[in-house]
């Protein structure tokens, strides 16, 4: 088995990729609007869609149990939350993805927006608990204070900035899947 620190830089690097990929993504929207035809990125999304919004989602919940299960870090109420709005997209798209069912996009999306929120709202704890450390509060769990950091590679990512990662990827890759409906 892998060590964690080879764990923690796999999904770092994961994240790193996701980012470039939401940057790519948004400028491949850009450009779909603004030319009115699709580009390389839109077209892939739209073929593959529900296969990539799963793979998104499964290898986020593989991470966060490999956290928390392996590794032994344990997860803060927010953590929790975060869960549960990346975990069960898991067996929602795999549903989807044996059905062919592309109308599942708008409820990943409502998943991952709410998620979303709640991976950005623990970032910027723990930001400020890096930047200011007088100014960092409890969120009230007994059991791991929120705005401690595990992990912090490459200068920002965090498990709350990877499960965000996931969370903006995938709300992205649906609002490409559902615009094929339209």
């Amino acid at each position: 088995m892998p060590s964690t620190s080879s764990i923690i830089q796999a999904l770092s690097l994961a994240t790193l990729v996701g980012n470039i990929f939401i940057v790519l993504a948004l400028m491949a929207v850009t450009v779909r609007y603004l030319q009115k035809k699709p580009c390389f990125l839109t077209a892939f999304i739209r073929r593959h869609g529900l296969l990539l919004l799963f793979v998104v989602a499964l290898f986020a919940s593989a991470g966060s149990l490999y956290f928390s299960e392996i590794a032994k870090y344990t997860p803060c109420k927010e953590c929790w939350f975060q869960r549960i709005f990346m975990y069960s997209q898991v067996p929602v798209l795999l549903v989807a993805l044996i059905r062919k069912d592309r109308g599942i996009a708008p409820y990943i999306l409502t998943l991952c927006v709410i998620g979303a929120v709640i991976s950005l709202k623990q970032y910027g704890s723990q930001v400020q608990a890096i930047l200011i450390p007088a100014l960092t509060g409890s969120c009230g769990d007994p059991a791991a204070n929120c705005a401690s950091t595990q992990i912090f590679k490459y200068g920002y990512i965090t498990i709350p900035f990877m499960a965000f990662t996931g969370f903006l990827m995938n709300a992205l890759m649906s609002l490409v899947v559902m615009r094929k409906q339209a």
